[in-house]
């Protein structure tokens, strides 16, 4: 993906989940997620791997989404798209102009 990305290429829809954290009674807490904001996307796959985890097949897949540059995004958070969920696992302002935000994602397909 060039830094030259516009608006028009963005067009992937999705739901931005934050987690939300309560506590459970016992001293530990339950993590949930929460619907944060709505956001278009330029979504990329990068690279795909296939095997077995916990006695059952499993395929992994990487991805690069770019969005219009948010400041409350982390790498804690996930991408929901229709029934897929997207890890994301870390992000950065590539050209730090503060126009786009790159996020690392994983996707896992059981």
């Amino acid at each position: 993906m060039s830094a030259a990305t516009t608006i028009g290429e963005l067009r992937v829809r999705a739901t931005i989940e934050a987690p939300v954290d309560t506590p459970d009674g016992a001293g530990g807490l339950t993590r949930a997620y929460a619907p944060l904001a709505s956001v278009w996307m330029q979504l990329t796959p990068k690279s795909g791997e296939d095997g077995f985890v916990a006695g059952r097949q499993e395929q992994t897949i990487t991805h690069v989404a770019r969005i219009r540059w948010r400041a409350d995004v982390t790498g804690q958070m996930h991408f929901i798209i229709d029934a897929r969920r997207l890890l994301i696992h870390a992000v950065h302002d590539a050209d730090e102009r503060r126009r786009f935000l790159m996020c690392y994602c994983e996707e896992i397909k059981a």
